[in-house]
């Protein structure tokens, strides 16, 4: 079994998510059923544009990597606003990481984050096609608040 190490940080390490980021959009276009021309457009800097312009927004990066392979395979972003809205903005472990609670270990640390910076609310967006993902965001008390239906154009 690898070794993994965690990294924490800010909007610093920012870079070092791009590439896995990537992954993620490219598991959203392949998996959405309705909105694949989202994702096709999305380009990772549009998506944290809101984390590195808004110098009222904390941001918490962690990465994992694997240091047998000296590679990056994880990463979650978690910010919260000046109104104390905590969000998990983004989460992805590689798929051959995802047996060793890693993905667990992301989202404890997240949610830790957001304790210490006393979070009034904490939410997830889970994308449509990722649904699968919402049982493992149940184990956090994360439940469906509302669904919002947006028009295909």
């Amino acid at each position: 079994m690898s070794e993994f190490q965690f990294i924490e940080g800010d909007i610093e390490l920012i870079n070092y998510v791009k590439p896995l980021w990537e992954k993620l959009n490219e598991y959203h276009k392949i998996n959405s059923t309705y909105f694949e021309s989202r994702f096709i457009n999305l380009k990772f800097e549009d998506r944290t544009s809101k984390f590195i312009n808004d110098d009222k927004m904390g941001v918490k990066v962690d990465l994992i990597k694997d240091l047998d392979k000296d590679l990056y395979i994880g990463y979650c972003i978690s910010t919260i606003n000046k109104e104390l809205a905590g969000e998990i903005d983004s989460l992805f472990i590689e798929a051959e990481y995802r047996k060793y609670g890693l993905g667990d270990q992301l989202m404890n640390r997240a949610l830790e984050w957001l304790n210490n910076k006393e979070a009034k609310t904490k939410k997830i967006v889970v994308a449509e096609g990722n649904e699968n993902a919402l049982e493992f965001y149940k184990k956090y008390n994360f439940y469906t608040k509302s669904i919002i239906l947006e028009h295909k154009s």
